[in-house]
């Protein structure tokens, strides 16, 4: 089993946050309670079209050591683990996320194959190197500094090792953009209007998140930071009309 340093709880409750990780707990914190469900109700079951191909992505087997970092509720690391083989360490900010986490990994009978830990990307509790596969999933948007979390990121993972990403996307061609802002911007607001105030406020918060992030960080720029932090032969596939984007490569050797 991949674990952190034994000082890692500790360390992780005296690091220093940043702005856009304290938006990210309060966030994620909020929406925890019924999160697998509405999120495949209000993505249209892409959600786990679009994890299916991340996870086919990461060229790992039984026995290696992974990484998924914004585990969430856990669903990515338990398929990963159920994929490959692997065994498998979520790392997430948000503690109700990791509980949910927890329940997920318990029902399914995993706890022998997946544990989730709290901690943040830009400052990683694991050593030079020692990862074998990287998974990410919407997590640039909610650090302050893209380029220092890759780098960050790939220092714990091995020389030859794969890192994936699945972040949303906004579509380019534009009947499919025009549908994606109304649906960010109309639909999603009103339906979630009556959830909770935590799913309220992502439904009023994540369209204009995403076209904001894009606006400052174009797919080719994200490109150029991974091959920058030391990544080689970056792919990227845009899915359902470019709503949902994976990225992935290996780090030089």
């Amino acid at each position: 089993m991949v674990q952190p340093p034994s000082t890692a709880p500790g360390s992780f409750q005296t690091q220093p946050e940043f702005a856009a990780n304290n938006h990210a707990r309060r966030l994620f914190d909020g929406i925890a309670f019924g999160y697998d469900f509405l999120s495949q109700i209000l993505s249209f079951f892409q959600t786990g079209v679009w994890r299916r191909f991340l996870v086919s992505r990461l060229p790992v087997g039984p026995g290696d050591r992974v990484l998924d970092i914004c585990t969430g509720t856990g669903g990515v690391a338990m398929d990963i683990a159920r994929k490959t083989g692997s065994v498998v360490v979520g790392v997430d900010l948000s503690e109700k996320m990791r509980l949910a986490a927890h329940r997920n990994i318990s029902k399914a009978g995993m706890a022998a194959d997946v544990s989730v830990v709290g901690g943040r990307a830009e400052a990683l509790s694991f050593q030079d190197g020692c990862i074998d596969g990287i998974c990410f999933t919407y997590l640039l948007r909610y650090v302050d500094d893209p380029s220092h979390t890759l780098e960050e990121i790939v220092r714990v993972l091995k020389p030859g090792g794969a890192l994936v990403s699945l972040e949303f996307g906004v579509p380019e061609s534009t009947v499919p953009r025009r549908l994606w802002n109304v649906y960010t911007r109309i639909f999603l607001p009103l339906s979630t209007r009556m959830l909770s105030p935590g799913w309220r406020y992502v439904g009023g918060f994540l369209g204009p998140s995403i076209t904001e992030f894009y606006r400052k960080h174009s797919l080719d720029d994200l490109g150029r930071m991974w091959m920058d932090a030391g990544i080689s032969n970056v792919q990227v596939k845009k899915l359902t009309w470019g709503a949902g984007t994976v990225m992935w490569g290996t780090k030089e050797t």
